[in-house]
């Protein structure tokens, strides 16, 4: 599938990105020291937050070392997806580095940075021992985003910097601080001031993080979700007013989030998949809680926020599609045959992998058994499209028409006899004996020629009755 389930791979090309860079650089005598997300990333294993650039200090000509980047980037080719970076002077790894506020200088390439959080103090040295503020190293080991001492003032009034401490924490996993929170919750109406094409930049940042989920609860947390996408919000305790027990539909929503591949089209079919449950509950003749048709609604109501995000017109489309249609793939069953999986992957269309991406993920239970089960599932869905996929593009051994043709030449109804012909057809191709042809005459002309007998065999008596009554 074109979507990669398993972000391991992924990670480990990221980080033989790193070691590429840094080696290149190390080579030519820069003495390369890398730092902020790049350090997170190289020594715990997370993915690169892809809305800040990877940011190296360097010993000597700044530009040489640019140039050098550039020359990587461009053997690279189109096949390695490269992040931005930023390449800044003075390293120093035996000393205090200077703070967060020089090496965090320019992130996202606009100049507003995100300096007064001590993460992006963190460097990684030559010799890659981590170098940095002891509170960040700190903070780091117990999952919280803490800030500097100036870090209000760089929050206040901002609305997109309240976006941007969100994809942050998504993108590292780290909680910010009660102090943070409540600093956010302050200032989050002046969200809605913040131009939409930023909405769309760091939400999206923030849904292909590798740990969505805590910068959607840290937006729950300080009022902004309700502000940005009130359909998501209203999901938080939803499952508190059923008439009768259902799941937590947030708590389920995060967690999907969180499994899904970092695709955005993927990410936000995931993040709006269950919203339209908050209009459609109902209870049926048992008491038993259920949804008719919230998938539509949930496509319906996607719409809305693809236009309040000015979101790109084939991505809203896309989601969209997924967000009506993810149940198809998962009422898949092991008893469908060819004919049910090529008809998925007909009415799929260019959305299959998206949707499979999602239906893959889109299961919350922590039964083992049900765990094991979905998975397999999935997989053996995924083995049987590409089964289907790949008997399809061979070219058939026999030309259209060609059935139709032996059944008025001989005067016989279907059955097992045609396909036993239709079989030896297939295998004299497989064989490599015969090249499959597009003309039904010329194979009709050599079935005469090579295999008449099985043409030859006596017609059923029921058979022969038959023609001789409509006769």
């Amino acid at each position: 599938m074109a979507i990669e389930i398993d972000p391991t791979a992924r990670l480990a090309a990221q980080r033989a990105l790193l070691r590429r860079v840094h080696d290149a650089l190390a080579s030519a005598g820069f003495r390369p020291v890398l730092c902020g997300a790049g350090a997170v990333t190289w020594r715990f294993d997370l993915e690169l937050p892809v809305a800040w650039p990877l940011r190296w200090q360097v010993e000597g000509d700044r530009d040489h070392a640019r140039r050098l980047v550039e020359e990587l980037r461009l053997d690279a080719g189109a096949a390695v997806s490269w992040p931005a970076i930023a390449i800044a002077g003075g390293a120093d790894v035996a000393g205090e580095p200077s703070g967060a506020r020089t090496v965090g200088e320019g992130a996202a390439g606009d100049g507003r940075g995100i300096a007064n959080f001590r993460l992006w103090a963190l460097r990684v040295g030559p010799d890659g021992e981590l170098v940095g503020l002891p509170a960040a190293e700190a903070e780091l080991a117990a999952g919280v985003l803490g800030g500097e001492r100036s870090w209000p003032n760089w929050l206040r009034g901002d609305g997109e910097r309240l976006l941007e401490l969100a994809a942050l924490a998504a993108a590292t996993g780290l909680r910010p601080a009660p102090e943070v929170v409540q600093a956010m919750r302050r200032d989050a109406l002046h969200v809605l001031g913040v131009d939409r094409a930023r909405w769309a930049h760091w939400f999206g940042a923030l849904l292909t993080g590798t740990r969505p989920s805590v910068g959607l609860q840290l937006l729950f947390d300080a009022g902004a979700l309700s502000l940005i996408v009130p359909e998501v919000a209203l999901l938080v305790d939803f499952h508190r007013s059923a008439p009768a027990a259902h799941k937590d539909i947030w708590d389920h929503t995060l967690q999907v989030v969180d499994k899904c591949p970092p695709d955005l089209v993927v990410r936000w079919a995931a993040l709006m998949h269950d919203v339209g449950k908050v209009w459609t509950r109902s209870a049926g003749k048992r008491g038993k809680v259920q949804f008719l048709r919230h998938e539509e609604l949930g496509a319906s109501l996607m719409e809305g926020v693809a236009g309040r995000f000015h979101l790109d017109a084939d991505l809203a489309h896309r989601v969209c599609y997924v967000i009506g249609n993810h149940a198809r793939a998962n009422v898949y069953a092991t008893n469908w045959t060819d004919s049910a999986v090529r008809r998925l992957i007909r009415d799929m269309g260019e959305h299959l992998d998206a949707v499979l991406a999602f239906s893959r993920s889109d299961f919350t239970t922590k039964r083992a058994w049900r765990i094991r089960e979905v998975r397999e599932l999935g997989e053996e869905l995924v083995r049987r499209i590409e089964e289907v996929r790949t008997a399809d593009a061979k070219p058939s051994a026999l030309p259209k028409g060609f059935g139709t043709l032996v059944l008025s030449r001989t005067g016989r109804r279907p059955g097992p006899w045609l396909g036993a012909i239709q079989r030896m057809f297939e295998d004299e191709v497989e064989a490599g004996r015969l090249t499959p042809s597009t003309d039904a005459e010329a194979s009709w002309a050599w079935l005469l020629a090579h295999r008449p007998e099985l043409l030859s065999e006596p017609v059923p008596a029921a058979a022969a009755i038959g023609r001789a009554d409509a006769s």
